[in-house]
């Protein structure tokens, strides 16, 4: 393997032997594109329960968590935008890791990626998606029927996305618009028919509530870095990815903002104690029919975040093997298509076989935590990239306000994290010193193997 190197222009050049001979990703993906992906990758699941959930600890002064998790997003987001803009390696923030603290840290912040924020939550929401047609086609319960459909979702979905970087991208675009226009709908139906009285409280949550509840709400905004996964194949990345992030976060602040105001409007002191929040306040607002639409509603939204997951987080894997952190053939580019066909296609029968057996809700807890310590580690990376003035070769987006976002969104970061479970911090903690340790072995492991090739020729 290779000695890996911290200067992006050497990160930038350490491929493998295959991918020397190989075709390099096109650079095909624009703002629109980009922002899609991310926005199909914030939009999973959770919003469509999260509200009841938020109510039931905060009541109407649930919307404080939601504005709390915009301006924690929305300061990651801005981080994001600068490394994304230093840094145009292909595996999104595993590269910006990478790039900004050397291979031990990119290796956990890869690690991290592709295990607590990428396969186990692609495959609960898969899950999600088969229990909700499940009510419509029973056989999908369980049993052959279930498995063998979640090999052929992730086989096509696989298919889509190996055929090229711009037909997964179409994809994606193409059922954000349909998933979101009918939350819009609710959201402005909602607002013309809500009851004032049902939005008003009294006085501020104590800070722990509010804090528990900006938790459980990161869960629907977590996301954005699926997205940028794609970094090695968008187009003019400087000013594709600030204003792919931009537009992505104010959609979903917007379109979440307004839910959680329709459905306690609309629903009361009832939406506390609701299971499908959404369902209810479509059923409240338009009848029976209303409650269809957002159960189809769910299963498009459910199937656009697969379909833009597939897209993006494979690249982890691709550029993790790219740079010898993972085996070498899944560093393969297809010769014809110009896509990480091995990557995509392993990841996609990772997803199938977890999710085949349902067996993953702690993981998915653990997630969270993972997911906020790779935040964690890209807002302070925004440092050493300024430090060393890494660029892609334009001049790069500069957050405003100095040190102010790495260091406010950190900051709000490492409060989050306190707040979790003991169990929650402990599982992505191991993690993150399991994959520490290996990594640090396998960087001794090189500069011991460098260091034996340099002086062989002196010995006789």
């Amino acid at each position: 393997m290779k000695l890996i190197c911290a200067s992006v222009h050497t990160v930038n050049r350490a491929v493998s032997h295959s991918q020397r001979v190989l075709a390099r990703p096109e650079r095909v993906i624009g703002t629109t594109a980009l922002a899609g992906v991310a926005v199909n990758c914030i939009i999973g699941s959770g919003i469509f329960g999260l509200p009841g959930m938020a109510a039931a600890i905060m009541g109407p002064a649930a919307i404080l968590a939601y504005l709390l998790c915009a301006l924690m997003i929305g300061l990651v987001g801005l981080c994001f935008a600068e490394v994304g803009s230093r840094v145009n390696s292909a595996g999104g923030l595993y590269a910006y890791a990478l790039v900004a603290f050397g291979p031990i840290v990119g290796g956990i912040a890869g690690t991290l990626m592709w295990v607590a924020n990428a396969v186990v939550p692609n495959a609960a929401v898969s899950v999600l998606l088969l229990d909700t047609l499940a009510s419509y086609v029973p056989a999908l319960g369980g049993g052959a029927v279930r498995i063998v459909t979640l090999f052929a979702v992730y086989g096509a979905l696989a298919a889509v996305n190996i055929r090229g970087a711009r037909s997964g991208a179409r994809l994606s675009t193409t059922l954000v618009v349909v998933k979101i226009a009918p939350l819009f709908v609710l959201v402005i139906a909602g607002l013309f028919t809500l009851s004032g009285p049902n939005l008003h409280w009294e006085q501020l949550p104590p800070a722990s509530s509010l804090g528990q509840t900006a938790v459980l709400l990161s869960f629907a905004f977590i996301g954005i870095e699926g997205g940028l996964n794609t970094s090695g194949e968008v187009a003019d990345s400087a000013r594709t990815v600030p204003r792919a992030i931009l537009l992505a976060l104010t959609l979903v602040a917007t379109l979440y903002i307004g839910l959680q105001t329709a459905a306690q409007g609309v629903l009361g002191p009832r939406l506390a104690g609701e299971g499908a929040p959404l369902v209810a306040t479509a059923a409240a607002i338009f009848g029976g029919w209303g409650a269809t639409v957002l159960s189809a509603t769910i299963a498009l939204s459910v199937a656009g975040y697969l379909s833009a997951d597939i897209l993006g987080s494979p690249r982890i894997l691709h550029a993790m093997a790219e740079r010898g952190q993972l085996p070498a053939g899944l560093s393969a580019i297809h010769p014809r298509l110009k896509t990480p066909a091995r990557a995509i296609g392993l990841y996609a029968l990772m997803c199938a076989v977890v999710a085949s057996t349902g067996s993953f809700r702690q993981l998915v807890l653990a997630g969270a935590s993972g997911t906020l310590v790779v935040y964690l580690i890209c807002c302070l990376g925004v440092f050493p990239l300024r430090s060393r003035n890494v660029t892609s070769g334009s001049a790069p987006f500069v957050a405003p306000g100095g040190a102010l976002a790495p260091l406010a969104a950190s900051a709000i970061i490492v409060w989050m994290l306190s707040t979790l479970p003991v169990k929650e911090l402990g599982a992505a903690a191991s993690i993150v010193a399991v994959s520490g340790l290996a990594y640090t072995l396998q960087r001794f492991g090189q500069r011991a193997s460098a260091h034996r090739a340099a002086v062989a020729p002196s010995n006789p």
